[in-house]
């Protein structure tokens, strides 16, 4: 064998790391693109403010926890794009509360414009409902705050919605 042989033989080798490289770079090229095409956009400005209030956030919460509140929260989805939503409410003692406020505010954490309010409806032994038309499948975050009499308990849940 000559020495020319050899060197003809291996010539498909730096063409197979040009290649190699061409198909990193293409996959890389594909991931950035999707990346920026399925990116809403959505900023969480308000984290930095959180953070700064977060001593009144524990105590808040110390508040919540001293009510000694018991609730309960179901999410039962009743369409393609409705859903029922229910809170039960009784004071420390157990004692259904039945005057309550009940507000909930419907987010959608990966799309800024379809967030709204929704009033929860008083049925019976402290059982609060309420049927949401929600414009868009998946996840959605319930953030639901009850006002009794000075009172109030404040719930967070996150909710998926199946297409």
């Amino acid at each position: 064998m000559q020495r020319g042989d050899d060197a003809r033989r291996g010539h498909w080798i730096p063409w197979a790391f040009v290649a190699f490289f061409g198909i990193v770079l293409a996959a890389n090229g594909a991931m950035i693109w999707f990346a920026f095409q399925s990116w809403t956009g959505l900023e969480t400005g308000s984290a930095y403010q959180r953070g700064l209030a977060y001593n009144r956030t524990l105590e808040t919460a110390r508040q919540q926890a001293a009510l000694g509140w018991r609730v309960g929260f179901s999410f039962a989805q009743s369409g393609e794009r409705q859903a029922m939503i229910e809170l039960t409410l009784q004071d420390r003692h157990g004692d259904l509360l039945e005057s309550a406020d009940v507000q909930a505010t419907i987010v959608r954490p990966t799309h800024a414009g379809y967030d709204f309010v929704q009033s929860l409806t008083h049925q019976t032994a402290g059982r609060y409902q309420a049927l949401l038309d929600l414009p868009l499948p998946g996840q959605w975050e319930i953030r639901i705050v009850a006002l009794e009499g000075g009172d109030a308990y404040r719930l967070t849940k996150r909710v998926h919605l199946r297409p």
